[in-house]
């Protein structure tokens, strides 16, 4: 037999292995008890849908399940107040995400974050969110995440905004008032004009809203579980 068909039928395992994995992840296999989450709160509509905005990257809930490690890469080359600046944004989302708990580490990290990262070319992102790999990507629960800002937009309001996208957050498909992150301008989010005080509070380095809190706090939540759908979630909620 030839190298190359002994390759390939190696591969049939891998690939057979991949499929029931991607078809798996397509299962409602998680649900919510509403009655348990109610419990905590009571929540009204608004409140669920906002959540159900925010909460459901590519459709399904995918946060922690385990503490979160936070290690900074390049904590050698930066000044203390960059430094200082994930510290205070670590201390702010502690109250949030609990039962779960956040802390800095300096080494075996599985939230790296980079500042100040150097990029060049035409399209220059201010900050960004990665996973790992395609396993860690397709997995029901987040177990490691990079996040960074660049030197051309450096400061803590971007890299506070890629903390929540580690955590679990998404872009909403919708424009609010409280939320500056979305610039596009679109029938589906039209652009909100802020007086002078809303835009100097919503761009304050550390301005977290109370409606994106309540939505953390939503997410980590014992009883809203990884891999949720949103579709079940609206089921259950009896928001659809």
């Amino acid at each position: 037999m030839s190298n190359s068909k002994a390759t390939l039928l190696a591969m049939i395992p891998v690939a057979v292995f991949i499929f029931l994995v991607v078809g798996l992840l397509q299962c409602n296999f998680i649900t919510v008890d509403a009655d348990a989450f109610q419990k905590e709160k009571e929540y009204t509509k608004e409140e669920l849908l906002l959540f159900a905005d925010f909460a459901f990257p590519n459709e399904r809930i995918r946060k922690y399940d385990e503490d979160i490690r936070v290690v900074i890469k390049n904590k050698e080359y930066l000044n203390d107040a960059s430094i200082h600046e994930v510290d205070s944004i670590i201390a702010i989302l502690a109250p949030l995400v609990h039962p779960i708990k956040i802390y800095r580490v300096e080494k075996n990290g599985n939230l790296v974050v980079t500042r100040n990262k150097q990029t060049s070319g035409k399209y220059r992102r201010s900050s960004g969110c990665e996973n790992s790999n395609l396993f860690e990507t397709l997995s029901w629960s987040n177990t490691y995440s990079e996040i960074y800002d660049t030197h051309h937009y450096n400061g803590a309001k971007h890299i506070f905004k890629e903390f929540e996208h580690a955590l679990g957050l998404d872009e909403p498909t919708k424009q609010y008032p409280f939320y500056t992150n979305i610039n596009s301008n679109t029938p589906q989010k039209p652009y909100i004009f802020r007086s002078f005080e809303e835009s100097d509070s919503c761009t304050a380095q550390f301005y977290i809203s109370e409606q994106e809190k309540m939505v953390i706090k939503m997410l980590y939540s014992p009883a809203i579980k990884s891999g949720l759908r949103k579709e079940e979630f609206m089921k259950q909620f009896k928001l659809s």
